[in-house]
């Protein structure tokens, strides 16, 4: 008997130590966010060299023990952990996030647990940049075929205001409003005058208020209400003119009258009125304002009917200086910023990257894969396109050992390690015995 047989154990020996090494680093990694476990994969030996038909056609070939020919990782999807961290993103599907490293380098990550350092950059816990689209078109929408940088939200960050062009208030004005009679010394119209008020905004972003004044009027004598008499008003402290004694604390910016049909369909004005504005004592510049009295389709937003003064609605287009005040990040992996003023705002958009041979990534530690000949270059886009999964915020995905396979696969390389140690031990009482025969 030849020595063979030490050598085929001791590979055994080997290759099954091995395997229990890469269960054992499953399970220490069992609580690692986004872990992909590995499985070692075995190849036998076989002396090739001799190798020579028998007289039933089968090989002689006597094999050689075993070798472990590689760990294949397994990137099935881990379960989902819900948590309250807004930069906490989970991959649902497949793809990989799109990581810089210190030193430049690319590199990739399951691993979603990100959060923001001292700079406004958003990094994992090992201080390694996220990847994103961070271009944007004329009217600030980010471009997802653009340019990929750093994601850098800033502590701070301010949305800048925007003027106000225009209002559209909906609102009804009663058609059984009493007029003054001139009768009487009292103002009859008072209890019924009404107005709709609005915020707007100037180019500085400071708010200011515009008041529209209606008043029922008489305008033929025979005491009936036939129009409203409209008034459009700003504070006059608000407005870089001079303010003489006895002068109203209003401003009357423009004026008209407002008629309606026996149906209580406003007949004029006949078109939307611009009211043009005097500088401001913010310092800002002079403005017209557009109220909006018909819709796109050309309808009337203002009607009278039997029923009390009332606005239904009212919306203008301006906003004030707003301060970043949390994050929100879609499926598709768009940051949006929501702001202290109303304004949503895309800010970037997550790099996520796809490979023909996930299996053949490069393990780099931390969390991360680095590209390899196995693997292929990788493909970057965004998420839900090009059979990328979905981004999940506030969640993470973890760690997709399972711990009942890996005890089961431990016992089985236990009894592996067992079995080839008792081949050694058989070869050495054999060859102890060859030694005998000499005595």
């Amino acid at each position: 008997m030849g020595q063979n047989a030490f050598y085929t154990g001791l590979s055994g020996l080997r290759a099954h130590s091995a395997a229990i090494n890469v269960i054992g680093n499953n399970l220490a990694n069992v609580n690692t966010v986004g872990y992909k476990s590995g499985r070692a994969s075995f190849g036998d030996y076989f002396n090739v060299s001799g190798a020579r038909l028998g007289g039933n056609g089968s090989t002689n070939q006597v094999g050689l023990g075993v070798g472990m020919v590689g760990v294949q990782q397994l990137f099935n999807q881990g379960a989902l952990q819900p948590t309250e961290v807004e930069t906490d993103l989970a991959l649902q599907g497949n793809g990989f996030f799109y990581l810089k490293t210190s030193d430049g380098m690319s590199a990739f990550s399951r691993a979603g647990n990100f959060s923001f350092d001292a700079n406004g950059d958003l990094v994992d816990p090992s201080g390694n940049k996220v990847q994103g689209y961070i271009e944007k078109d004329s009217q600030g929408r980010i471009i997802p075929t653009g340019a990929i940088g750093d994601i850098n939200i800033p502590v701070g960050m301010t949305a800048p205001p925007a003027v106000t062009t225009y209002f559209e208030p909906r609102f009804n004005l009663n058609s059984e409003a009493q007029v003054d009679d001139p009768a009487t010394t009292v103002d009859e119209s008072e209890p019924f005058q009404f107005s709709v008020g609005t915020s707007v905004y100037d180019s500085r972003g400071v708010e200011h208020n515009l008041t529209i004044q209606f008043v029922p009027q008489d305008s033929d004598g025979d005491g009936r209400l036939d129009q409203w008499a409209w008034e459009a008003r700003v504070p006059r402290e608000d407005l870089d003119i001079t303010i003489n004694p006895g002068d109203p604390d209003y401003y009357v910016v423009d004026s008209g009258t407002m008629t309606f049909d026996g149906d209580g369909n406003m007949v004029t004005p006949a078109a939307n009125i611009s009211l043009s504005i005097p500088a401001w004592s913010s310092g800002a510049s002079a403005q017209t304002v557009e109220w909006r009295l018909y819709d796109s389709q050309g309808s009337g937003l203002a009607h009278s009917y039997a029923e009390n003064s009332a606005v239904e609605s009212i919306s203008q287009d301006g906003y004030g200086l707003g301060r970043l005040h949390s994050l929100s990040i879609d499926p598709d992996g768009l940051v949006s910023g929501v702001f202290t003023n109303g304004q949503t705002l895309e800010l970037a958009q997550l790099a996520i990257a796809s490979f023909n041979n996930p299996d053949g990534l490069f393990r780099r530690g931390d969390n991360t894969y680095l590209t390899s000949v196995g693997s292929g270059q990788a493909a970057i886009g965004t998420a839900q396109t090009g059979g990328r999964g979905a981004i999940v915020s506030r969640a993470l995905e973890l760690s997709n050992v399972d711990i009942t396979e890996q005890f089961t696969s431990l016992i089985v390389a236990e009894r592996g390690y067992q079995a080839n140690s008792r081949v050694i031990t058989t070869a050495d009482s054999v060859l102890q015995e060859t030694l005998a025969i000499k005595r």
